[in-house]
C-alpha cells in the first residue's frame, strides 16, 4: 500500500530541497502547487514498506551509539524568522508526517533521529510521550537512556538522553532545549520514564 504525504507552507527557495528529499527517499511527486502567498504545497507518494524487525544489540551498545550521534549534533539550532534549519527538518523526516520546519516542536524527532542513526527503530512520532511506550524500562538512570519528562499538561512532554546528575537535578542532552541541541538541567521529579531499547 502506497503512502501519501502532504507538505505545506514551503517557501519558494526551499522547494528544490523538499523535492530532492522526496527523491532521495524514493518518493514520487504527485502534485506541486503554489498557495498564493508565495509558498508551495507538495503531495508525494511513497511505496509502503514493511517495518524492519527490531534489532537486538548487545546491552549498552545501543545507547552508546545513539549518544555519540546526539553529541555530534550539539549546537544545531533553529533559524530566526521564516528560515528553517535543514538539519532539524531532517530530524522531523524520521517521524510520521515527515519533514517539517524548525518551528514544529522537535525534541522527539531529534531522539528518533539519533536512535535510528544507531540502528534501532524509534517511535517515529513527533510526540515526546510516545517514548513512554517504547523499548523497556531502564529501572534507573543509565547513561544514554531515553528520559521522558513532564512539560505542561498531557499530551505535552519533553524527551532527551540522560547524561548525568547534579544534586537533585538530571542533565539531559536533547533537542529543542533553548531552541537548540544542548545539555540542560531538569528536576528529577519531572521524570515520567527512563527507557532503553528492547
Amino acid at each position: 500500500m502506497n503512502l501519501l504525504r502532504v507538505i505545506t507552507d514551503i517557501p519558494a527557495d526551499r522547494v528544490g530541497f523538499v523535492l530532492a528529499m522526496i527523491s532521495a527517499d524514493s518518493g514520487r511527486v504527485v502534485e506541486q502547487k503554489a498557495e498564493g502567498d508565495g509558498e508551495f504545497t507538495v503531495v508525494a507518494e511513497f511505496a509502503g514498506v514493511a517495518a524492519p524487525p527490531p534489532l537486538q544489540p548487545a546491552a549498552g551498545a545501543s545507547q552508546e551509539k545513539w549518544l555519540g550521534v546526539a553529541k555530534a549534533e550539539l549546537g544545531q539550532s533553529e533559524q530566526a524568522g521564516a528560515a528553517s534549519n535543514p538539519r532539524i527538518e531532517a530530524y522531523h523526516a524520521t517521524t510520521s508526517g515527515g519533514a517539517a520546519d524548525d518551528s514544529v516542536p522537535w525534541c522527539s524527532s531529534f531522539v528518533n533521529f539519533c536512535v535510528e542513526a544507531a540502528g534501532v527503530r524509534g517511535t517515529r512520532s513527533k510526540a515526546a510521550r510516545s517514548w513512554l511506550r517504547w523499548g523497556v524500562d531502564a529501572g534507573d538512570f543509565v547513561p544514554g537512556c531515553v528520559v521522558v519528562l513532564k512539560r505542561g499538561e498531557p499530551p505535552q512532554g519533553h524527551v532527551g538522553f540522560y547524561v548525568g546528575t547534579e544534586g537533585g537535578r538530571i542533565r539531559v542532552l536533547g533537542g529543542n532545549q533553548g531552541d537548540r541541541v544542548s545539555i540542560a538541567s531538569f528536576d528529577a521529579r519531572q521524570v515520567l520514564g527512563r527507557r532503553l531499547a528492547a
